[in-house]
C-alpha cells in the first residue's frame, strides 16, 4: 500500500494466489475477509492486480454481504470502474491489470474474485471506506 495523502490517492497492489493459503484463493495471502484495506472516504483508489496463477481470477469491488453469500457476483462492480476486465467470465491469468475508482461512499465492501463461486469460497478481502479515517491502511489478521 502506498498513498499520497495530499492528493487523496491510495495505490493498492493486489496479488491473486499470493501463496497456498485457502488453496490459492487469496489476495496478498489473506482470504475470507479476515483482512483487507481501510480507505478514507473521498480517496481515489488505484489498483494494480496481478494473478500469479494459470487459473483465471479477477478482482472487483462489491457489497460485503454479497461477497459472502452470492455464487455469481456479475460483471458490474459497486463503484464505476472498480474491477478488472470481464471479472465474471474470462478474468486474467498470469498477468497484470489496473483500474481505478473513487471511494465516494462510506461502508463495508469487499475486493472479491468475480469468478462464480470464488468469492463464496473465500477469495475475498475486506474494503472498508471510512468517513473519519486519516489515511489508508492494509489490515492483516493476527496469527
Amino acid at each position: 500500500l502506498e498513498q499520497d495523502e495530499a492528493k487523496k490517492v491510495a495505490f493498492l497492489h493486489i496479488i491473486a494466489t499470493f501463496d497456498a493459503s485457502n488453496y490459492g484463493m487469496n489476495f496478498n495471502g489473506v482470504f475470507k475477509s479476515m483482512g483487507g484495506y481501510e480507505i478514507p472516504l473521498g480517496y481515489t483508489v488505484k489498483v494494480k492486480f496481478c494473478n500469479n496463477s494459470a487459473v483465471p481470477h479477477s478482482v472487483m469491488v462489491v457489497d460485503a454481504a454479497d461477497a459472502e453469500r452470492k455464487i455469481n457476483l456479475g460483471d458490474e462492480p459497486y463503484f464505476p470502474g472498480a474491477c478488472t476486465p470481464n471479472p465474471n467470465t474470462t478474468g486474467t491469468t498470469t498477468k497484470t491489470e489496473t483500474f481505478k475508482f473513487v471511494a465516494d461512499e462510506a461502508g463495508d465492501f469487499a475486493l472479491a474474485c468475480g469468478f462464480p463461486t470464488h468469492s463464496l469460497s473465500g477469495h475475498r478481502i475486506f474494503l472498508k471506506i471510512k468517513k473519519d479515517l486519516a489515511k489508508a491502511a492494509f489490515v492483516v489478521p493476527e496469527k
